[in-house]
């Protein structure tokens, strides 16, 4: 606080003594609530006890400046004064006068009050303060005059302060005072940057100071009071750290609220702020305390001067939760007056809705579209706990039963964004609605979507037919094409049910018709469809099914961020088609998309369904990586029970990227978890099955894979395939039979994959490899081959990368050196890049990095050959490499150098440098030496076993 006292400059806080003169005198102070003003009389009043002098005071109150002697009545109740003061105030009270024209008090009873003033001070004196004299009454403001002119020839000090309107307003009571010879005029104004500064160096030092002194005076607008209280907090806090902001404690609400108290037309003023938030203005803010719209412009000049308020309204945002904390019971009351305002206004229905839900009180039914307008605008901006407190709200009033259903088909609809479990009690709600004839075709929508989405077929079968029954089945723009395509995806049987099978038709076809004109781009313009395409999917989609339903009532469109419909609705019809189409690359693209823009705060579910669909991507273009890191985020954000039967989404992907990163003993904690029972008969089974199929294969045990694998098989020849589908089962199936040594079963399952249709898949690049195992030597490259074409088309890396392992070694036996060479560079890059370089490790490779090993092969419709396990790590007397070792142990088997490399994939030429190497570390020389020295046993002839 800086103060003028004539020539005299008191900085922080100045020296409130100077007010006191032992001469007696008087001061007219300037200043607004909490500006120095108030603060200033309170040390002058703490200094004068401490002096042992009398110290009368007395407030003026706005609601009492038309009672008679209101301020002057104070002095009675003042602790401690001698009772002839005390009499003699209570006199003049009493005994005041009407007859007297200029409402004067009789003159004797002004004498006895000063001559029991003048007797009272002449010991050590005496100060009288009054507060806020601009609102005194007549009365008062009379005998006040009296005594003034008096007082200056006593042991009296009087000190009467005003705010600044009355000084602004150029007239004034004041002016009568100002006019008395001897009255000094001091100015209460607030604080500097500087002296905050100053005053924080004495707490925090120069450093904290200097970084804090901005901040600190922002937020406290120079008031003194609410600045030193600010800096209590900041020396409770133990300072800050750079980049943070300023705390808002204890003490500066404290002060903050003691300042409003003193001035209770001010603290109403800043309590209908503080209600009406971002919608206040003074003109509503005086509608809603009932005062007029100048007064309440003053006041906030007032508060502003005093540092309570900034040009841009509260100078902290805790600060209005503190002031309507002063409320109580009260607020809930003016927080419907301010919705009741705000409606009669026209204003926004989000304004309106703010105020409902802090009131918390039952809404009229006419304020219902309000809240349901503000529940799709929170939808859409991503605040869905905001958006169900509207609906809930909203489903507190009188209500018909079929508006009733509309506000319970809402709850759905947000809640499934969240948790799909947690809709289960509205569901109930609007299951009987249904069976009441109360609901809509989108209501009718949601409920199938949500009993599907938890097994519950029956129940989903017979509102099937009642939407098959009252929609329009040519109605294309309802939701239809999305609803098909999530059932399509968790039971894709229930779209061939004759009583549905009508009402979806129209979307099938839709469909069809787009994947077939897919089909016929010719190659040349494909990728600039593709783009065209990716372009339009990844544009915001317009919400139509819920404003075609609703637009009558006032909604407003979906915001272009945002779609508020449904997750199955919205984003997994565009994805499936894609995956339809055998566009696995733009479908993860387009995961990709709306997964960054959608908040996994607000919409978890949503957000897990797109995260567990990308990873089902990932994998299938052999990114285990990724899919196993989606698949993972995905469980996070929902709970295993709210996944009903689509758990088993990220559950098979993770289990399935876990065991093709190496690591099945986290695969099989996975499959620990529990699944529900009708998840095996939804199209999540046979994910689930081919992922444990995989797991068994890898931890050697080929015959209960076998059993997963063929279990996948559709049961029915109508049955339709699924967007997610299992078609790959025969494939990994042919692996299997590969793995128990029946050749001739997994030739007869890669041919029954091949036949389903030549567009590239994971499926049919895996079927050649099947194929290029089993078949004649001559074929194997040519069935390699057209695996790599088929497996780049399909973008599925991991395979990929083991189909081009295999194209090097066999180009490195036909004597292709570099193309050997560049193949399995790439190879190794792919494999990296999807976090599995170990499954492209291979002992035998001559070249610098390892690569595949070959699969032993059935050509001549014999046992495979043994080549024998290898060890891992150099090993041997000595020291030979795994590529050493394995070649010296087929030498040592009595093969031929031709043999060995026909066997292994490589020149002659390179066995033999590897043969010469072999004998230099093991001091030999001829190959008659190698079995007793690695421990090789010939039996019956062609068969070797190898002992490490």
């Amino acid at each position: 606080m800086r103060t003028e006292i004539g020539d005299l400059f008191l900085t922080p806080f100045g020296d409130p003594s100077n007010l006191i003169n032992p001469r007696g005198g008087i001061f007219v102070l300037q200043g607004g609530p909490g500006t120095g003003k108030t603060f200033q009389l309170e040390e002058a009043k703490r200094l004068a006890i401490s002096a042992d002098s009398l110290c009368l005071h007395a407030t003026g109150f706005h609601e009492e400046h038309e009672i008679p002697f209101s301020a002057f009545e104070q002095f009675i109740h003042v602790p401690g004064i001698p009772d002839t003061i005390r009499s003699a105030v209570w006199r003049l009270v009493r005994r005041t006068t009407s007859a007297s024209p200029s409402g004067l008090a009789p003159a004797h009873l002004l004498q006895d009050l000063f001559s029991a003033l003048v007797a009272a001070a002449k010991p050590n004196g005496m100060v009288i303060l009054i507060d806020d004299a601009q609102y005194l009454d007549a009365d008062s403001h009379s005998c006040l005059l009296y005594l003034a002119r008096r007082a200056q020839s006593h042991n009296i000090s009087m000190v009467v302060a005003y705010s600044p309107d009355a000084f602004r307003d150029g007239v004034g009571d004041w002016l009568d005072l100002l006019a008395l010879p001897g009255v000094c005029l001091l100015k209460a104004t607030g604080l500097r940057e500087n002296d905050v500064r100053t005053l924080l160096e004495r707490v925090l030092g120069a450093e904290e100071a200097t970084r804090l002194a901005h901040p600190v005076h922002r937020i406290s607008g120079g008031n003194p009071a609410l600045t030193a209280a600010l800096v209590r907090d900041l020396r409770v806090a133990g300072g800050i750290e750079a980049e943070t902001p300023v705390p808002v404690g204890d003490a500066f609400r404290t002060a903050y609220l003691a300042g409003l108290a003193h001035h209770p037309c001010l603290a109403k003023t800043i309590q209908a702020l503080a209600v009406l938030g971002d919608d206040a203005t003074p003109a509503r803010a005086a509608q809603l305390v009932g005062s007029r719209p100048h007064e309440i412009a003053k006041h906030i000049a007032a508060l502003e001067c005093a540092g309570f308020l900034g040009e841009g309204g509260f100078r902290h945002p805790a600060v209005p939760g503190a002031v309507l904390g002063m409320l109580g019971a009260e607020l809930a009351s003016l927080h419907r007056r301010a919705a009741a305002l705000l409606v009669a206004e026209g204003a926004p229905a989000l304004a309106v809705a703010q105020h409902l839900l802090a009131a918390q009180e039952r809404p009229d039914a006419s304020l219902v579209p309000v809240l349901r307008r503000a529940w799709r605008q929170l939808l859409v901006a991503g605040q869905t706990d905001r958006a169900l407190a509207c609906l809930r709200l909203a489903d507190q009033a009188e209500l018909g039963e079929e508006q009733r259903a509309d506000i319970t088909a809402e709850l759905v609809h947000t809640l499934v964004s969240v948790d799909p479990l947690a809709a289960e009690p509205e569901v109930g709600r609007l299951l009987a609605a249904a069976r009441a004839g109360r609901a809509d075709c989108r209501a009718l929508r949601l409920l199938v979507a949500w009993l599907l989405w938890f097994g519950q077929r029956d129940r989903a079968r017979e509102v099937l037919v009642q939407l098959a029954e009252t929609c329009d089945p040519s109605h294309m723009d309802d939701g239809k094409r999305e609803l098909s395509a999530l059932i399509g995806c968790l039971w894709p049987e229930v779209l061939g049910d004759p009583a549905v099978r009508d009402y979806f038709r129209t979307a099938q076809d839709s469909s069809l018709a787009t994947r077939q004109g897919a089909t016929a781009i010719p190659p040349s313009r494909t990728a600039v469809v593709h783009s065209g395409r990716l372009r339009h999917l990844l544009s915001p989609v317009a919400a139509t099914e819920w404003n075609d339903d609703h637009e009558a009532a006032g909604r407003p469109p979906a915001s272009a961020d945002m779609d508020t419909r449904p997750f199955w609705n919205s984003d997994l019809a565009a994805v499936l088609e894609l995956m339809h189409e055998g566009e696995t690359t733009l479908a993860d693209r387009l995961c990709e998309e709306r997964l960054t823009r959608l908040p996994a705060d607000e919409f978890p579910a949503r957000h897990a369904w797109l995260a567990a669909l990308r990873g089902h991507v990932r994998c299938n273009l052999g990114d285990p990586r990724t899919a196993s890191e989606c698949a993972q985020s995905a469980l996070a954000l929902l709970d295993e029970q709210g996944w009903g039967v689509a758990v088993g989404l990220p559950l098979s992907v993770l289990i399935s990227a876990h065991t093709l990163m190496g690591d099945p003993s986290r695969a099989a904690r996975y499959l620990e978890r529990p699944v529900p029972d009708e998840m095996w008969d939804s199209s999540f089974g046979p994910l689930y099955r081919v992922a444990l199929g995989c797991y068994l294969l890898e931890t050697g045990r080929p015959d209960l894979a076998l059993s997963e694998f063929v279990a996948c098989a559709p049961k029915g020849e109508d049955r339709p395939a699924g967007p997610l589908g299992c078609s790959g089962w025969r494939a990994h199936a042919a692996e299997a039979y590969l793995a128990l040594g029946e050749p001739e079963q997994a030739r007869r399952m890669a041919d029954a994959e091949l036949l389903r249709g030549d567009r590239p898949t994971d499926a049919r690049g895996r079927a050649l490899r099947i194929l290029a195992e089993v078949d004649a030597p001559e074929h194997r490259r040519a069935h390699l081959e057209e695996a790599e074409r088929t497996l780049r088309g399909a973008h599925s890396r991991l395979p990929l990368a083991q189909v081009l392992a295999q194209l090097s070694q066999v180009d490195l036996a036909d004597g292709h050196t570099r193309t050997a060479r560049a193949r399995r560079k790439e190879a190794l890059s792919l494999a990296a890049a999807c976090g599995v370089p170990h499954r492209l490790r291979s002992p035998a490779s001559p070249l610098d990095e390892p690569l595949a090993p070959p699969r032993p092969t059935w050509a001549d419709g014999g046992q495979p050959a043994a080549t024998g396990p290898a060890p891992r790590r150099a090993t041997g007397a000595g020291g030979l490499t795994e590529a050493e070792w394995r070649v010296a142990s087929l030498a040592a088997a009595h093969r031929s150098n031709r043999q060995i490399a026909a066997q292994l994939y490589i020149t002659v030429s390179t066995v033999e440098q590897h043969l010469t190497r072999v004998y230099r570390k093991l001091s030999v020389r001829r190959r008659s030496d190698l079995p007793g020295l690695l421990g090789v046993q010939s039996q019956d002839g062609d068969q070797t076993r190898f002992v490490f």
